[in-house]
This record gives C-alpha cells, sequence and structure tokens, in this order.
C-alpha cells in the first residue's frame, strides 16, 4: 500500500486549469507543465512503518510507467502488458488485472478525482534547492483508494523558471498508519521504458 501511495502522489500532479492569481491555480498551472512535458523520472524516499527504502518511478504518460527498488520489486508497464521481479527472482508476468488497475491512474477520470480532492493550497513563498529558485506551497488533499481513505499533506516545490514541480514532501495517513515520502523529480524528453527481457 505504501508504494500504490508514492506512485499515486505522483500522479496527483497531473492536470490542471488555466492559471490565476491564488495558490490552487497557480498549482494545478505546475501540474499542467509537467503532464505537458510528457515523461519525466522521480527518486523517491520513502518513511514508514519504522523503515526507509528507495525506490525510482518513471512515467511516460499516459500508458508506461517503470519502478524500480523498495520492497515490492520492480515493476513496467507498457501498453503490452505488466511484469514484475520479485527481489531475487526473475521478471514474470504481473497478477491478471494488475495491468488495468495500474493505468487507472493514468486515465483522466482519476486525474479529476485526484484534482477534486484538494481541499486547499497555501502559498509559503520562495526557496531554493541548490542553485535552483522555487516556490513552495502547502496542499491539503484526501482520497480514497481501493476503497481506503488516505490524507496528506503536501509540500510542493515548483521551479520558478520551467514552472514545472521539481520536488514534493509527502504527509500521509490511512489506515491509522501513516508515512513520509520525499520525492525529487527530473524531466527526461528521450526517456524509454518498455518490456524487460
Amino acid at each position: 500500500m505504501t508504494i500504490t501511495r508514492s506512485f499515486c502522489a505522483l500522479l496527483f500532479l497531473a492536470t490542471a486549469t488555466a492559471a490565476q492569481a491564488d495558490p490552487k491555480a497557480e498549482v494545478f498551472a505546475a501540474w499542467d507543465a509537467m503532464i505537458a512535458a510528457k515523461s519525466y523520472r522521480a527518486s523517491i524516499e520513502t518513511t514508514a512503518n519504522d523503515q526507509v527504502f528507495k525506490q525510482t518511478i518513471e512515467m511516460i504518460i499516459p500508458e508506461r510507467m517503470r519502478m524500480t527498488g523498495g520492497p515490492g520489486g520492480d515493476f513496467v508497464i507498457t501498453p503490452e502488458g505488466a511484469w514484475i521481479k520479485i527481489p531475487g527472482q526473475d521478471w514474470t508476468d504481473a497478477p491478471p488485472g494488475t495491468s488495468a488497475m495500474s493505468k487507472q491512474f493514468m486515465s483522466p477520470e482519476f486525474v479529476v478525482k485526484a484534482k477534486a480532492g484538494v481541499k486547499s493550497v497555501k502559498a509559503l513563498g520562495a526557496e531554493s534547492i541548490g542553485d535552483r529558485d522555487v516556490k513552495t506551497y502547502q496542499i491539503e488533499q484526501v482520497m480514497t483508494m481501493m476503497g481506503i481513505e488516505s490524507h496528506s499533506t503536501t509540500k510542493l516545490f515548483v521551479d520558478a523558471k520551467t514552472g514545472r514541480p521539481v520536488r514534493q514532501e509527502v504527509e500521509s495517513a490511512a489506515m491509522g498508519r501513516s508515512s513520509r515520502t520525499v520525492q525529487d523529480i527530473e524531466y527526461v524528453a528521450d526517456l524509454e521504458i518498455v518490456a524487460p527481457k
């Protein structure tokens, strides 16, 4: 479930309305810029259940995804199917329905649901990440996934030059358990995701 929340946290960055002079519209505009980029890679560190693990999620919107690392192993989705590699084992076809279940998080319907789940957005001001100037926002969100309600507070960092999200820090709670996820996002124009050999 923690991996699913990490994946979904990324996909919450998935749609926008036209930018206006209010924090929510500015965040939605940043999400729109991310989708316009088409492909990106997120380096993720998650703390949950007194454990810390790292993973990488790569996306080519709308139908390709590769997840590597983390306790659940590696996972690839393409239009042709879905594959999973459990630690210590070889690649195998993912269980039936896995591809369809995962692809729903990349669908326009999910994007609308995620957007509707945003309860409030607050502008936090300007900061910097290394030599990059960023604008920061706090987002409060409530989502129900697979029948489980999740509450999250996200600090979003948006590149002041490109208008794209480059980092997010997510505190979430579901089923009485909490987790913290930090995601650093880079945009990769020539990213390729194919079926594993």
